[in-house]
């Protein structure tokens, strides 16, 4: 979970605002989602999701692309629960930090959430 996120949303809107927030909180901005390959699982509920986000970070310029996996599971048409997962040190190495990255390991997690 980042810095500042709520733990959790409820609802479609409250989801929508997050991740608007999320991204919008941040100097990577994405501009396009490709590759996306979706895996059933045994759960009928249950669908894992391969996809690459590209964009640039705005404070550079720099292009970036990050894969991402998300874990969603749906019921009645509806998702009720996403797990995300990225390539932080990627993500870091991008937004020119993996020195704040490698410092943060080291600390508590309040530490790590100071600004």
């Amino acid at each position: 979970m980042a810095p500042g996120m709520p733990e959790r949303y409820q609802g479609r809107e409250e989801v929508r605002a997050g991740y608007r927030a999320a991204w919008g909180a941040r100097p990577a901005q994405p501009q396009k989602i490709h590759d996306v390959r979706v895996h059933e699982s045994i759960d009928p509920e249950v669908i894992t999701v391969e996809q690459v986000v590209v964009g640039t970070v705005t404070t550079t310029g720099q292009a970036f692309s990050f894969p991402v996996l998300s874990v969603l599971r749906v019921r009645h048409g509806l998702i009720v629960h996403v797990q995300d997962y990225i390539d932080g040190l990627r993500v870091a190495r991008t937004m020119d930090r993996p020195a704040a990255v490698v410092a943060g390991l080291g600390a508590s997690q309040t530490e790590a959430q100071k600004p």
